[in-house]
């Protein structure tokens, strides 16, 4: 433990323990627990504090649900499997945001299942963040036997096997 307080000194480092966070991202946690969506969460929540929807229209709100609140979440969407109760916070945050904006409570006038839903099939295409973290998930799939001596495919082939080729 002396030589890790000695080379964290030199380096100006200090010293941690698990979960700490990297790029926004906790490392050491569990992506199935919801606490660990907490900070996705709250962002999402933050930024629909400082917009004020009573003064957009209700293109303004669709055009802000997909620019921002649909795009903060996609770093981790791109690493973890959402838990569904997290992707059903989230999307209730869009529909309340799209609906009431940031009063309380207004009737919807359309359910969130055909809100979500791609323009050719009657919907506003804002997307199910479930649909965007498999699609975004699946990018991993693509990427690993065309990237087998990248630094990452390394480490996920030694821990788990050697995957797509045997």
């Amino acid at each position: 433990m002396q030589d890790i307080t000695e080379i964290a000194e030199s380096l100006h480092c200090p010293i941690r323990s698990f979960p700490i966070d990297y790029l926004g991202v906790p490392l050491g946690g569990n992506p199935s627990k919801k606490d660990f969506w907490n900070p996705v969460i709250e962002r999402c929540q933050n930024k629909l504090a400082i917009w004020k929807a009573k003064f957009l229209s209700f293109g303004g709100s669709i055009t802000l649900i997909k620019a921002a609140l649909a795009n903060l979440p996609v770093y981790f969407l791109s690493l973890f499997k959402i838990p569904t109760g997290v992707a059903q916070q989230i999307e209730k945050l869009q529909n309340q945001f799209l609906w009431c904006g940031n009063s309380e409570s207004k009737p919807h006038m359309i359910k969130w299942d055909i809100v979500s839903r791609p323009k050719e099939k009657g919907g506003l295409a804002i997307g199910r963040i479930s649909q965007r973290n498999v699609a975004l998930m699946g990018k991993w799939l693509w990427r690993f036997p065309r990237e087998r001596s990248a630094l990452w495919a390394t480490i996920v082939s030694s821990k788990f096997g050697h995957g797509l080729d045997g």
